[in-house]
This record gives structure tokens, C-alpha cells and sequence, in this order.
């Protein structure tokens, strides 16, 4: 198994891919709908940023349905996460994928191996939106799409829009010690939270045609500890947990939990959650 100085995402994937892949893949269903009238017959698929493979599952299910029906169409997953890379291969092997179907390798989203318009259709589920260098990533996207190509991705909508964030950090910040709020920034993300800037920004990099929906639907987490474990054992928001000492650690976890359960209506009860996405559908120029 990775460990977590050498692919921090890896070695959170079996976390990920059992409380939040649920959601992501639906999701990701959602956006495959929207878009899929502009995929072309045969086509060649890149999901950047694959994570456990949520989005890939109704993909490569996708293209096997439409080899049944004498279509050749391929599927290649991509993540830098290892780990991520290998959860992804095991549950697609239950689809009893052949080799010339589907593939999924260890990629840097922001500096693809790839060729330049060798894609017929870039998905990426909640993906390029958290890249480090996110123009990069939509260049990269674009770059591998071949003229007219379909793009589409997901990115959180901000805080004020969406319960699920509110409810999980609205208690952290409210905890946390001045020590580590004081000259905090929002993360890089927020910047394309918003339907229009994520719009705009994605237009700058080669694309036209570019339509944004929001999207809304609940979100389901068993219980309050179960929400905090998950919260700390991620690699992105739980950085600032992990700056914590023991005691204050053991406050913002107290607070936390305190919330979701008022939420919940107790201890031990299921917390449900409205969770709000933009999907973006865009076309290679």
C-alpha cells in the first residue's frame, strides 16, 4: 500500500472510494448524460484525474454497450496518484474489460505523455479543478482533444452555495486556533466556484461553446465520526487539522462532531447533505 509521505491521495483512496465515490459517480453519471450527445461513434475517451475510478465505471460501461453493438470505441483513466491508479484498475476489472477497452495509467494531469489530438472526448470528475497549476490542466485537456472534440468537468460550487462543505468546515474554522486562521486564504479552487469564472477561465484555454449548469442532489455520510475520520485522513483538508497539537486537535474534533450530530438529530444517526457542483460542457476549438 502507499503510504502517505509518497502518494498522500493513495493512500486515502480505500477512505475516498467508499464515502464520497458514491457521490462523484453519480454525478459523474450526470455530466456523462449531458454530454454524451457529442461524443462521436468509436471514440477514444481520456478521464484525467480518475481518482478510484467512479467516473470511469459508466464510461467503459458506455463503450462496451456500444461494442455490442460493433462500435470500437477505448477508454484510458489517468491519475498521479499510484494508488489511486490501482484502485481504479481493480474495481474495473469486474467489468471484465478486454485489454484493447480500457486502460489506466499514472499520469501528471498538468503535463500529459500524451499526443496532441489523440482524444476524441477529456472527461475530468472533479479533477483539474484542484490542480495545483489548474490552466495547465485545461491546456493539457485541450491540447490531447482533437478540433471539435468534447470536454467536459465538474468543480465545486463555494461554501455559501453548498451544505456539505458548510456543514463540515463552517465548525472546523470556528475552532480552529487563531495561530492558524490568522492570514488563511481560500483555497485555489474558490477562484472558479462560480458558473461564470469557471466559464471564462476554461474559454481562455481553447475551448468554445462552453456551457455551465449547476447541479444539486444529497449526500448521504453514516455519522458524525465517521464524517471527522474522513475530514482528517484527507490529504487536502485535512493539512490544516494536521497542524494542530493534540489539544487542539481534540477541540476542533469536538466541535465538529458536536455539529453534525445537532444536525443528525444524535449520536450515531446518518447526517444527509445537499451537495451543489457546477458541470461544464465545452468543445475544442
Amino acid at each position: 500500500m502507499p503510504t502517505t509521505d509518497s502518494d498522500p491521495w493513495g493512500a486515502h483512496a480505500s477512505v475516498y472510494d467508499r464515502l464520497f465515490a458514491p457521490l462523484t459517480g453519480y454525478i459523474g453519471r450526470s455530466m456523462l448524460a449531458i454530454a454524451e450527445a457529442r461524443i462521436p461513434t468509436d471514440a477514444h475517451v481520456l478521464d484525467v484525474a480518475c481518482g478510484s475510478g467512479a467516473f470511469l465505471i459508466p464510461v467503459v460501461e458506455r463503450a462496451q454497450r456500444r461494442r455490442h453493438a460493433g462500435g470500437r470505441d477505448m477508454v484510458t483513466g489517468c491519475d498521479y496518484s499510484p494508488g489511486m491508479v490501482e484502485l481504479a484498475r481493480r474495481r474495473l476489472a469486474g467489468l471484465s474489460v478486454e485489454p484493447d477497452e480500457f486502460e489506466c495509467q499514472v499520469q501528471d494531469g498538468q503535463a500529459l505523455g500524451y499526443d496532441d489530438r489523440s482524444y476524441d472526448a477529456v472527461f475530468s470528475c472533479f479533477g483539474i479543478f484542484l490542480f495545483e497549476d489548474r490552466h495547465a490542466g485545461w491546456r493539457e485537456a485541450a491540447r490531447v482533444l482533437r478540433p471539435g472534440g468534447v470536454f467536459a468537468t465538474t468543480s465545486w460550487s463555494a461554501p455559501e452555495q453548498n451544505e456539505m462543505f458548510r456543514a463540515q468546515f463552517t465548525p472546523v474554522m470556528e475552532a480552529l486556533p487563531a495561530r492558524l486562521t490568522e492570514g488563511m486564504t481560500p483555497p485555489g479552487w474558490m477562484v472558479v466556484a462560480e458558473p461564470d469564472a469557471l466559464r471564462s477561465e476554461v474559454a481562455a484555454t481553447g475551448f468554445e461553446d462552453v456551457d455551465v449548469r449547476n447541479f444539486r442532489t444529497g449526500f448521504a455520510i453514516p455519522d458524525a465520526e465517521t464524517a471527522w475520520g474522513a475530514m482528517v485522513d484527507n490529504p487536502a483538508a485535512g493539512a490544516v487539522l494536521r497542524q494542530c497539537d493534540e489539544r487542539e486537535l481534540e477541540t476542533v474534533k469536538s466541535r465538529v462532531i458536536d455539529s453534525l450530530q445537532d444536525r443528525a438529530g444524535g449520536p450515531g444517526r446518518p447526517i444527509v447533505l445537499e451537495a451543489s457542483c457546477n458541470i461544464l460542457v465545452a468543445r475544442r476549438a
